[in-house]
């Protein structure tokens, strides 16, 4: 083909017909251009090919990975329904609003427990440190950064809740109330540490549990923590389910997955 356009050069370089020549010259320099053209295009096709295979892949384990989130989150929304529930009746107790019991022992123990969320980020981190958040369509891809963004959020409240309980709740439980730390606590983590303990179990002092303002206090705190968790995880299982519904809804189209054409 070289030698094929050389010889018509030549041809007209040798007939002195610079017009036409100069006319050959323009439409191999367009030829060429197009040329490049048609490879560069071809080259972009191939990248955005590998692109959305990528994207598809990730997309893939992300729907994985917040399955997993949402088996943990449905825990964790049930634990802080329980701590809700625990720290509203020791609160009743100490009101005088129903009498006091030794179900209080169980309530008091219940929240000293820590909880923590453990997202799996392997898919989120793969996509950013890839560079391909940008590709993704912005419904999906506005979706993925406000749960992330959330799980931040409630990583945040987990340990204000968490360092409360250690520096603050956990320690006065110790001090003031060593008594629940018996084999009549209805916990059966507790019962089974103590089964076969032949000592008398002591109640709760009544009159201690109602003058305790200190104790008050942190039920309060508590009973605040737990219905904050509560909603966090709550809008959490819910921001991971409207992710999980608009990969569902681009599966069919999967060869060619939810990707942006101008990121």
């Amino acid at each position: 083909m070289i030698k094929f356009f050389r010889r018509i050069r030549q041809g007209l370089l040798a007939e002195n017909k610079f017009s036409k020549y100069l006319l050959y010259a323009i439409g191999e320099i367009i030829l060429v251009v197009i040329g490049i053209l048609i490879a560069l295009q071809i080259n972009n096709w191939s990248e955005e090919a590998k692109v959305s295979k990528s994207i598809a892949n990730h997309l893939l384990i992300l729907q994985q990975n917040l399955r997993e989130d949402q088996v943990q989150l449905r825990y964790l929304r049930q634990r802080m329904t329980e701590n809700v529930q625990y720290a509203d009746s020791s609160m009743l107790q100490i009101q005088t609003r129903i009498p006091v019991s030794n179900k209080i022992k169980l309530y008091l123990m219940k929240l000293i427990l820590e909880y923590q969320f453990n997202p799996n980020t392997n898919a989120m981190e793969t996509i950013t440190q890839s560079n391909e958040i940008p590709f993704l369509e912005p419904e999906l891809r506005s979706a993925i950064l406000n749960y992330y963004a959330l799980v931040e959020r409630t990583k945040e409240r987990e340990h204000i809740s968490n360092t409360q309980i250690q520096s603050k709740y956990e320690t006065h439980l110790n001090n003031a109330y060593a008594e629940v730390f018996q084999k009549d606590n209805e916990w059966d983590f507790i019962q089974s540490f103590y089964q076969g303990d032949p000592r008398p179990t002591t109640p709760v002092g009544k009159v201690k549990l109602l003058s305790d303002r200190r104790l008050e206090a942190l039920l309060v705190s508590r009973y605040y923590q737990s219905t904050t968790l509560e909603r966090l995880y709550s809008d959490l299982l819910a921001s991971s389910g409207a992710i999980l519904e608009l990969l569902d809804q681009s599966a069919p189209a999967r060869d060619t997955p939810a990707v942006s054409a101008n990121p």
